[in-house]
């Protein structure tokens, strides 16, 4: 009997520590889920842009440069005036970054271009794409003002034959890898230890090693992976505290990823938007997320600009430029 009774305390000893456990775990759950803050983006301005791309925030100018790429097709929106100005381009461009000396460098199909947009003088400095059927993609300066622009297939190829390239400052390129598929969001850590890196289809943020002398990478993983419910990885931007923020085409949505927990953060919705391409920080501030968009049908805000406005310390850190 002894025995017995002595058996059922363990039992019931037990069953009480498992459910507390679980209780426990539930609370870390729902404390976890509480912590991820919604927001919601503004529509700021309706240019119903084909397929609204390459957000960059320029520091000095204090505009946002960016693109239609099925549109051929330069935007620079100006803050203060709400004036978005256009520049038709000779073929499809995939990103637009700013040069030290005032002009642009945009990734075209045919070339990579610098562009003066007071002169409109156009010329193609060089161009590392040799696939015929592959077009120029994302693409952004490091810190050390070296250009890094992917390839993606106009085709289903399979084995995938798009690349990422480094354009450096003497215009000389060098190809970082292949087997990519659709390239974007390039970014690299606050201490340039780290480079992000989406191949979209993969569903995957990929982080490798950054050699900042040399211009570099190895050691490539998977850092954060996206289920179906997000839509597919695109643009992505990083704020000063070194998170990651996402757009997700097909997902409506920006999202702010920790890299070192791969914790969700924030999520800033964009209403009535499914097709959400890049992400920016700008204003004199970098407080202001700028969100670019695609056409869809039945999607009338589809294509246009929004922005989110943060006041709770968020801010962006600021794009490099191209030295060359």
């Amino acid at each position: 009997m002894k025995k017995n009774r002595f058996i059922n305390f363990f039992v019931i000893l037990f069953t009480i520590i498992f459910l507390f456990q679980s209780f426990y775990k539930m609370e870390i759950e729902a404390l976890e889920n509480s912590e991820v803050e919604n927001v919601r983006a503004t529509l700021i301005y309706p240019q119903h842009a084909i397929l609204g791309e390459g957000s960059i925030w320029s520091d000095t100018d204090r505009v946002l440069y960016w693109i239609d790429i099925e549109g051929k097709k330069l935007f620079i929106y100006n803050p203060k005036t709400n004036c978005n100005q256009e520049f038709q381009l000779s073929d499809l461009p995939g990103t637009v970054v700013q040069r030290t000396n005032g002009e642009l460098l945009i990734a075209i199909r045919n070339g990579i271009t610098s562009f003066n947009p007071h002169t409109k003088e156009f010329k193609v400095m060089s161009h590392p794409n040799t696939v015929t059927n592959n077009r120029y993609n994302d693409g952004k300066c490091d810190p050390q003002g070296r250009f890094w622009v992917s390839t993606m297939s106009l085709e289903d190829d399979n084995p995938p034959k798009a690349s990422l390239f480094k354009i450096n400052r003497d215009f000389h390129s060098e190809k970082i890898f292949d087997g990519v598929r659709i390239g974007n969001g390039l970014v690299w850590s606050i201490d340039q230890t780290k480079f992000y890196y989406i191949d979209t289809p993969t569903l995957n943020i990929d982080e490798m090693d950054y050699n900042a002398a040399s211009g570099t990478v190895s050691n490539r993983r998977h850092c954060i992976s996206f289920d179906h419910n997000f839509g597919h990885p695109d643009g992505m931007t990083i704020d000063n505290e070194g998170k990651l923020w996402v757009a997700h085409w097909e997902g409506g949505r920006v999202t702010r990823w920790c890299p070192i927990t791969k914790k969700l953060l924030l999520t800033v919705t964009v209403p009535n938007v499914s097709r959400v391409t890049s992400c920016a920080f700008g204003d004199d501030d970098l407080q202001s997320l700028y969100i670019t968009t695609a056409r869809r049908e039945n999607e009338p805000d589809s294509g246009s600009l929004f922005k989110y406005r943060f006041t709770n310390g968020i801010r962006g850190s600021p794009a490099f430029k191209f030295q060359g």
